[in-house]
């Protein structure tokens, strides 16, 4: 159950906001994986994060940081800028 009324149905293929994850149409519960299957970016970004705890993305564990400029997959760098949790760096 969910508090949260307002997003229960998400127009599929859309980019979520909040995570940078797309809406992906699910078949079985079971078998999805929220930080596997809808990866919307491919690619490596580099980000300043301020602080992270660590956080899974695909099959690979990240994190914790602090106050450090890292190059992650760009799935994993849009997550933490959709959190607030960092920031893009200058090229």
């Amino acid at each position: 159950m969910t508090t949260d009324i307002h997003r229960l149905i998400r127009l599929p293929e859309t980019l979520n906001g909040k995570t940078g994850l797309r809406a992906a149409a699910v078949s079985s519960l079971d078998a999805f994986d929220p930080f596997r299957d809808p990866i919307a970016f491919e690619g490596e970004e580099t980000v300043r994060v301020t602080e992270a705890p660590a956080f899974r993305m695909r099959e690979d564990t990240y994190g914790p940081y602090m106050n450090e400029e890292v190059t992650l997959p760009a799935a994993a760098a849009m997550l933490l800028l959709c959190k607030g949790l960092g920031g893009p760096v200058k090229k």
